[in-house]
């Protein structure tokens, strides 16, 4: 059920929490709010002192360590890095998608648009066309059109037909993928931005056992719930008799709407050189890979492997950092429609057959090699000794 609960309501309440359960709300909320200096203190101070290992804690005033606040707040940041580049790496897909999804339909209509008015293509073979389009095998066809053309059995116009419909199936095909991705990117994004941090997360950080966490846990949960629930039948009064609501579930659901935080992260050795990573992205970018290239260079961007003996603290940097190279590709690429339709007709338009006819001339053509080139050869093949006896 819709509530009118909003961020501002869910600010407001954090604020008006005391300092232990402001602190335990904001540790479980950590990739969207950040932990104050004085709720850094606090932890400091509330950590139990290690020299006791047994008994009762000593009840005297507890001395501020420095050092207990650089461990909470370096461990503090650790964690909000990395919640926060798991809901960062599945919301830079989504934006790519959404993008590369655009520019795929509006390039099926310039293709549909070129067969109907200038190859006077019918309606029954567009929907012949959609209908084979995850059967046909596309590069194998486009093989046997081109050989067809240098053996001149297929004319300019019959040829740019069929290549025409090809590229139609081949886009159809992209499309059906990109959709498939979409939908998976969009859940892994609500997933990640509804998940709180562990309650061994939570201890890890503030430096208290899990037995004393479980019940503060339990206290400020309560206490928070209740204020977001005074809150939205104040802002709605006349919703007060309707059905039980999630409120901390619904917290999570208008969280999860905010705009996510843009990252900086650093080249880390995928695909060993960072030339060689933009290369095969704009490679990428342009579709001239192979169907199973294509799948397994998205495999090596977009996954993340969450085992703790894997790397999972830098995995999501790594995709972040290819779909960020990604994006600005996209953006200095010309999308316009005369780009678009340039595009299709230069991969569809054949190659003139006398430039096809000059290339084996130029490779049967004899190099001499110069001065220094036979000097070498000599240096290889070694000087032949007139002195030697047979």
């Amino acid at each position: 059920m819709a509530t009118n609960l909003t961020f501002e309501h869910i600010e407001s309440t954090i604020e008006s929490l005391p300092i232990q359960n402001r602190t335990m709300i904001r540790l479980l909320l950590l990739q969207y709010f950040d932990l104050q200096q004085d709720e850094i203190d606090f932890m400091a101070t509330d950590q139990p002192d290690s020299r006791f290992r047994a008994g009762n804690q000593p009840q005297a005033q507890k001395t501020l360590s420095l050092e207990a606040v650089r461990n909470i707040t370096s461990r503090a940041n650790q964690y909000r890095t990395f919640y926060r580049q798991k809901r960062e790496r599945p919301g830079m897909h989504l934006q790519f998608i959404e993008q590369t999804l655009a520019l795929v339909n509006r390039s099926l209509q310039m293709i549909q648009r070129l067969l109907v008015e200038d190859m006077e293509a019918s309606e029954e073979e567009l929907q012949e066309a959609r209908s084979q389009a995850f059967l046909v095998l596309i590069r194998q066809e486009i093989r046997k059109l081109s050989r067809a053309w240098e053996a001149q059995e297929i004319p300019a116009k019959d040829y740019q037909r069929k290549r025409l419909l090809l590229e139609f199936q081949a886009l159809l095909r992209k499309q059906s993928l990109l959709r498939r991705r979409l939908r998976f990117s969009k859940q892994e994004f609500l997933t990640a931005g509804s998940t709180p941090l562990k309650d061994h997360e939570v201890g890890h950080i503030w430096g208290i056992p899990l037995g004393s966490l479980a019940a503060r846990k339990v206290k400020a949960l309560q206490q928070f719930l209740t204020g977001i629930q005074a809150k939205v039948e104040t802002a709605s009064p006349g919703n007060s008799n309707a059905q039980p609501i999630d409120f901390w579930r619904e917290t999570f659901q208008v969280l999860s709407n905010r705009p996510f935080d843009r990252s900086i992260v650093e080249y880390d050795g995928l695909e060993r050189t960072e030339d060689k990573l933009m290369e095969k992205l704009n490679v990428f970018l342009s579709g001239a890979m192979t169907e199973q290239e294509e799948s397994k260079f998205w495999t090596s961007i977009s996954k993340v492997n969450d085992s703790e003996f894997s790397g999972s603290w830098r995995s999501h940097a790594r995709s972040i950092l290819a779909f960020q190279r990604l994006q600005a590709l996209l953006h200095d690429t010309d999308s316009s429609d005369e780009a678009l339709k340039e595009d299709i007709l230069a991969r569809v338009t054949p190659k003139a057959l006398d430039d096809q006819l000059a290339t084996p001339d130029a490779e049967e053509k004899s190099v001499e090699l110069g001065e220094v080139g036979l000097g070498v050869l000599n240096a290889f093949a070694g000087e032949i000794d007139d002195k030697r006896s047979f």
